[in-house]
């Protein structure tokens, strides 16, 4: 779970970077707003930032873990065919 750490600290310091960007961004910008407006901004940045690396942080324990393998090998059961890979298809197209 080394990896997982690793996320955690990248995580962290691109919200550090976040967060003084925007404070460097509002301090040099005439943005118009008042204080509600700019702890608006502030936050809407915030949490889609933060909502962001924990679905990504989710979609990377899911994969680790096999989740992902299991359902597919599910599905293969399943229909009892592959379906086609996007690598074998570049244009993303599957052919009828």
């Amino acid at each position: 779970m080394g990896w997982l750490r690793t996320y955690v600290a990248i995580c962290a310091g691109v919200l550090a970077l976040v967060v003084v960007g925007l404070i460097l961004f509002v301090s040099v910008a005439d943005l118009g707003l008042s204080g509600n407006g700019i702890a608006a901004l502030f936050i809407g940045t915030l949490v889609t930032v933060a909502l962001t690396m924990v679905l990504m942080g989710l979609i990377f324990v899911s994969d680790r873990g096999g989740q992902d393998a299991s359902v597919y090998s599910a599905h293969i059961e399943q229909d009892g065919e592959e379906s086609p890979d996007v690598a074998d298809d570049p244009g993303g197209r599957r052919s009828s």
